[in-house]
């Protein structure tokens, strides 16, 4: 009969006991960067989650209907913007102040949705496809920042958004999207 395993933190079959993350080493580290041009048009969000804008969704959740459906965003200008990958489990709160606060975490919208419509089905580019988030920071309908989660499930983009006081943590696997700076 085979001994049951240890659980005291004692090595076992050749593996270390995990370590507990540094709370002092980053949380993100950059992957890729990408220039979106300069728009012409106010960009209309409820007019983006239309059956006819061309993006396939699989569900639009509530909240984010709640946060953003009436937002209309003013033409932009050119924008980079950088994907970083989030290297442990963290609330909002540690990824904006690692990225130098809210005032220069907050992306358009149309950003996002720009994004989304290059990959309108699912197909490979600059956002994850494999299920796990790509997390954009923007400011809603009452000018409150909202984490806009975007991922897609095999079926089409999921989209959603929660406060940034919300105490939700993403995991590792999520990728987390910013202004760089000019």
């Amino acid at each position: 009969m085979e001994n049951p395993p240890d659980m005291t933190g004692a090595q076992v079959h050749g593996s270390a006991p995990p370590v507990p993350p540094n709370p002092n080493s980053p949380l993100l580290v950059p992957k890729d960067s990408v220039v979106l041009p300069a728009t012409t048009a106010p960009f209309v969000v409820k007019d983006q989650i239309k059956a006819s804008a061309g993006i396939r969704f699989s569900s639009i959740w509530n909240e984010f209907s709640r946060r953003f459906v009436g937002k209309v965003e003013a033409p932009r200008a050119e924008i980079r913007l950088c994907k970083y990958t989030l290297l442990r489990i963290a609330p909002d709160g540690p990824i904006i102040a690692e990225l130098g606060g809210e005032s220069k975490v907050a992306s358009p919208i149309s950003c996002a949705f720009e994004l989304i419509r290059r990959q309108a089905n699912g197909e490979e580019g600059f956002l994850q496809i494999n299920g796990f988030a790509n997390i954009f920071y923007v400011l809603d309908l009452k000018n409150e920042l909202s984490a806009v989660r975007f991922a897609w499930d095999g079926d089409g983009w999921v989209i959603d958004a929660i406060s940034v006081k919300d105490p939700l943590a993403w995991n590792g696997k999520h990728e987390i999207f910013s202004p760089m700076a000019p």
